[in-house]
């Protein structure tokens, strides 16, 4: 029988870095990861609070 928490993976199998980019808008992100040599590449929004 085999356990586990759920069908999620755990962290240190599921991220193996990470680069945080600014650009000015979605349509330069995707040209950057484009050009990326990496197979998988997620891009994702950062929300800044001011404070």
């Amino acid at each position: 029988m085999v356990v586990t928490d759920g069908p999620y993976a755990e962290t240190a199998e599921q991220i193996g870095g990470y680069v945080m980019i600014e650009v000015a808008g979605a349509e330069e992100a995707i040209e950057f990861a484009a050009a990326c040599p990496e197979e998988i590449v997620e891009i994702r929004p950062v929300v800044e609070y001011g404070g």
